[in-house]
């Protein structure tokens, strides 16, 4: 391929410097084998330049990167340009030290900790978002979060302590930890006397999940009782937690079964995040039963019981209906257990409603006794497998002997039922029932 022309490489320098950062690591990884000339290789020096770039800006940003991402309402959140805009601003103002810190972005550099020109830039964005003088941050004081943005930097120095600790402070808060969390906050105060509550969200930002801020909240506070966390500066974050409890238990109440084993292992995995967050309530907050927030608590903790219970006895219905079966008679007339009914190929659909059902009730294992639901699960799944095994077998018949159906579909059901059983069981017995599959096939 030969050379680009200097235009046409300008409009893509800029689409690589505009690009999100997972698709400019998608072009990394796709321009990766490219030779050493050609326009490939040419916008391949672009992506490696930008990516370069980038890994500089968000270490010395690292206390607002997470702000600038997607988050939940009523959390500080800025434009994702907000990142390109300040650090543009901090190439033009200072770029000695620009230089400096991209110098210092190495591994030996970071592993001693984050160097001083780090917060330094960090302090002259604060300056000149504040200074109309300093023109090279007009377009981001056009912005309305341009005085919340500066607040954030002004702690940022204290934020970027607190970042090798987060993941200790979260997995395990020991005294000594709750010590150093304490005093951050009261540095964060120091600098700005309502930085406390900026400084938690900050924070909360940077962990997986951000509820786990509680913990750190709790650390800090004393694990203060429901009614006074409820009216404190600190509010929020319970509210939060509280809220997506609220939201959760509808999506699992009200998740579509069309959409399969998808669906079912979503609404299973946020059933684990309300068994979490409910303990994570518990622990950070003393929590009274006629208080603000632990009538609350006891509510949502039937009401994800409840849904669950009717997910799960609803399970048996879907997983007859994907499996159907035809009644017998036997002794004059009365009703005998049904066997496969195996005139007809699968319906899709109702495979893919059992599907989501059965992958909803396995993803439940690790929350169900702890939220109240484990025994009901425990029935649901016998009576699930019992089905399954009577149908199997019937159905293993069938394909072997070509008696009761058409072998040709039994071994589509035999199939499906064997992803089925994956979900009531595990893996091991699905393999074992196509391995018998197989062998009464072969016959």
């Amino acid at each position: 391929m030969t050379a680009i022309a200097a235009h046409k490489l300008q409009i893509i320098r800029t689409l690589v410097q505009t690009a999100p950062d997972a698709a400019l690591r998608s072009l990394e990884l796709a321009l990766s084998g490219v030779g050493e000339v050609g326009g490939l290789a040419q916008v391949r020096g672009l992506v490696e330049v930008e990516t370069t770039e980038r890994f500089v800006r968000n270490n010395v940003l690292a206390p607002i990167v997470p702000l600038c991402g997607p988050r939940k309402d009523g959390l500080i959140h800025f434009p994702p340009v907000v990142l390109a805009r300040l650090w543009k601003a901090l190439k033009t103002v200072a770029p000695r030290a620009v230089e400096d810190a991209a110098s210092r972005c190495n591994p030996w550099d970071l592993e001693q900790g984050a160097p001083e020109v780090f917060d330094q830039l960090c302090a002259m964005a604060v300056t000149g978002l504040r200074d109309p003088s300093q023109t090279a941050f007009d377009s981001l004081r056009d912005l309305s979060e341009c005085e919340q943005l500066a607040r954030c930097l002004e702690i940022s120095s204290i934020v970027r302590t607190t970042l090798p600790k987060l993941s200790d402070w979260v997995s395990k808060m020991s005294g000594e930890r709750a010590a150093a969390a304490r005093l951050a906050y009261r540095d964060a105060c120091a600098i700005r006397d309502d930085a406390g509550p900026m400084l938690f969200d900050m924070m909360a930002a940077q962990l997986p999940d951000e509820w786990r801020i509680l913990r750190i909240i709790s650390a800090v506070m004393d694990r203060p009782n429901d009614r006074y966390m409820a009216s404190s500066e600190a509010a929020s974050f319970g509210e939060s937690v509280l809220t997506d409890i609220e939201t959760s238990i509808a999506m699992i109440r009200d998740f579509d079964l069309e959409r399969g084993e998808k669906i079912g292992r979503e609404a299973g995995h946020i059933a684990q995040r309300v068994a979490l967050q409910i303990i994570e309530l518990e622990q950070s907050v003393n929590l009274a039963k006629d208080g603000p927030w632990g009538k609350r608590v006891a509510k949502f903790k039937q009401a994800i019981a409840q849904a669950a219970d009717i997910r799960m006895a609803a399970a048996d219905r879907e997983l007859a209906e994907a499996l159907p079966t035809r009644p017998i008679s036997i002794l004059g007339g009365k009703g005998g257990k049904g066997v496969a009914l195996l005139d007809n190929p699968p319906d899709e659909r109702r495979v893919r409603r059992a599907t989501a059902a059965l992958t909803f009730i396995a993803e439940l294992r690790p929350c169900a006794d702890k939220s109240g639901y484990g025994t009901t699960r425990i029935k649901a799944l016998e009576k699930l497998n019992t089905r399954l095994d009577q149908y199997i077998e019937d159905v293993l018949y069938a394909a072997r002997t070509g008696e009761g159906g058409d072998p040709a579909i039994a071994r589509q059901y035999l199939d499906i039922a064997a992803n089925l059983i994956a979900y009531t069981r595990d893996d091991k017995t699905a393999e074992i029932v196509r391995r018998r599959a197989a062998a009464a096939i072969a016959a």
